[in-house]
């Protein structure tokens, strides 16, 4: 893999980690910001990229 291709897959696991950090919304209302929430959504995201990753 050459390195613009590696730029831009830490690039998109960025967007994908700064994604899951977004506030939680129930009903179209924003919720309070609970720590749980966070740290649930990066594990999500984390497994989603190591699944993606292992596909290539």
């Amino acid at each position: 893999m050459n390195n613009l291709l590696q730029i831009r897959e830490k690039i998109k696991r960025a967007n994908r980690l700064h994604e899951a950090q977004l506030l939680a919304t129930k009903s179209g209302e924003i919720t309070q910001y609970r720590r749980s929430v966070f740290e649930e959504r990066i594990r999500k995201t984390q497994k989603e990229i190591k699944l993606e990753d292992s596909k290539n």
